[in-house]
């Protein structure tokens, strides 16, 4: 068992970002948040208008697993609003080579005709994205260590 500290308290104030950003946000990071929240949430509700834009119809047996694929980037756009509001430079990092990695992979399922074409504007916004990042972690001071 553990001692507890008897002058411990909550803290009353949501923790200070770890980078200092202005604004209090990375918007890179926050901005791609909300485009894979609003994807997911959208392929979770409304999957056939989303999947008619990028021209890939769909057979009603795989809606279940659409929808269910919207949830999972909901759930993965959260982390990218967690990352953005404590100010995560490990996680932005690693979502540079994550999101880099998306338009080489896509270009290759492109290429190989598992994709339609209009998914390159998916690889493309996502590859802008880490550029954005990248120029945001070069510009944002890292915290110094105290």
């Amino acid at each position: 068992m553990t001692d507890s500290d008897p002058e411990w308290r909550a803290p009353t104030e949501a923790p200070t970002p770890v980078t200092p950003v202005p604004f209090g946000k990375p918007w890179s990071i926050w901005t791609w948040g909300v485009l894979v929240s609003t994807a997911g949430l959208a392929l979770a509700i409304a999957p056939h208008p989303v999947l008619h834009l990028l021209k890939s119809p769909v057979e009603a047996a795989s809606l279940p697993w659409v929808r269910f694929t919207g949830l999972v980037l909901l759930a993965y756009g959260m982390g990218y609003h967690v990352a953005g509001w404590t100010g995560q430079r490990t996680y932005m990092r690693a979502s540079v080579v994550l999101r880099v990695l998306s338009l080489v992979i896509i270009g290759a399922f492109v290429l190989a005709d598992w994709l339609p074409k209009a998914w390159l504007a998916v690889g493309l916004g996502d590859f802008a994205g880490a550029v954005w990042t990248t120029l945001e972690l070069r510009w944002r001071p890292k915290p110094k260590a105290a």
